[in-house]
């Protein structure tokens, strides 16, 4: 075994162990609360079960009132831990590969528990604010929740799989939209001449869908279908569901709503008709250089010997919500490996630097 603080492995251990999925991050919640109540640290809840309809809110941990700056992890897992049996290799964490470790991202967690425990007990601890989302595998709902007080200005979050030195700089925005053909019903065996098949319908409109990417910055899918009800009944609905990602929303609803007229004219055609709605779940970012949380993690980085790598991402994660919100938000890599599979892994250096980084955030 690498080594490691054996008061950080206790705190990522203990975590693993609470199994806690998105909606049911209340376990945690009292975790975090009694682990800052035994540091003298106040902690509040916030409304966001309401907004999620999970049993918690965001815990929200305003240390010397706040100062203008957070650290943040989620609380939830995709896939429940119950029963994760960690093994610590020689430089590695990983579970016994029957359930996911819960790396994702109770790392994250535990670096800024072990950073905020440390940094207390010595009385270095500067002004921040330290925010632990619900839900953010699932829809961002803790984070879209998340009311910002005016001090606040930026921020990083400890979440993704990338190795500490990488983080994500700027990421794509996400649209989900949907689709439903609307036929006409008819017996299929007796007189499929009276229905019109939305199936059919679907099938000739989606055959004209964009699907994989549509420019450097741009691409789409349809992932989810229903339809049908019995094989004798003409389908007189069609449902697809599907998403979109790019760096520019103009162009993304431009895209989606010339699909949409394509779909009615073909739906039209057949004598049937589409209804189609769609939401942004998570708009675009980008933070430059320039701006103060860049120059700050740079410097950290240095620091610590770490190669600073700033890359763009696909993906989403909290720190879309909060730049929505006008907090400069990065994504800092906690080595996070493999995440929501049951091979998960995190290596002990990797564990560490995230929690230096954490606690070199709050302390200089």
């Amino acid at each position: 075994m690498k080594s490691t603080d054996k008061r950080l492995l206790e705190i990522f251990t203990e975590l693993i162990k609470i199994d806690a999925v998105s909606g049911s991050e209340l376990p945690v919640n009292n975790y975090i609360r009694e682990f800052f109540k035994k540091l003298n640290i106040e902690t509040y809840t916030d409304n966001a079960f309401e907004a999620t309809k999970g049993n918690s809110g965001n815990v929200i941990v305003e240390i010397n009132g706040g100062g203008e700056f957070f650290l943040a992890a989620h609380m939830d897992t995709p896939r429940p831990t119950l029963g994760v049996a960690p093994q610590f290799l020689e430089d590695r964490i990983t579970s016994d590969g029957t359930t996911p470790l819960g790396v994702d991202d109770r790392a994250g967690l535990s670096a800024i528990l072990y950073a905020a425990e440390k940094a207390a007990k010595e009385g270095t601890i500067k002004p921040c604010t330290l925010l632990f989302t619900v839900c953010e595998e699932t829809t961002l709902g803790g984070s879209e929740y998340f009311k910002p007080k005016e001090n606040l200005k930026y921020g990083y979050i400890f979440d993704s799989h990338m190795r500490p030195g990488n983080f994500v700089s700027g990421t794509c925005g996400a649209m989900r939209f949907e689709f439903l053909f609307k036929g006409k019903p008819a017996h299929a065996g007796i007189s499929p001449e009276k229905g019109i098949n939305a199936i059919e319908m679907a099938s000739k409109a989606i055959a004209k869908f964009p699907f994989g990417w549509i420019n450097k910055e741009t691409n789409a899918n349809i992932g989810i279908v229903k339809s049908g009800k019995a094989t004798n009944v003409v389908a007189n609905e069609y449902l697809a569901i599907g998403e979109l990602r790019t760096d520019s929303i103009p162009f993304g609803e431009e895209t989606i709503t010339s699909v949409s007229k394509e779909f009615e004219t073909i739906a039209k055609e057949m004598g049937g008709s589409v209804d189609f709605k769609y939401e942004w779940e998570f708009l675009p970012y980008q933070i430059n250089e320039s701006e103060k949380p860049y120059q700050k993690l740079s410097t950290v980085f240095q620091k610590m010997g770490l190669t600073i790598n700033g890359v763009k991402s696909m993906g989403g994660s909290d720190a879309n919500s909060l730049n929505a919100k006008g907090l400069s938000s990065i994504n800092i890599g906690v080595g996070a490996q493999n995440p929501h599979a049951n091979d998960e892994f995190i290596l002990y250096e990797d564990l560490t630097a995230s929690a230096q980084i954490a606690y070199t955030l709050i302390t200089e």
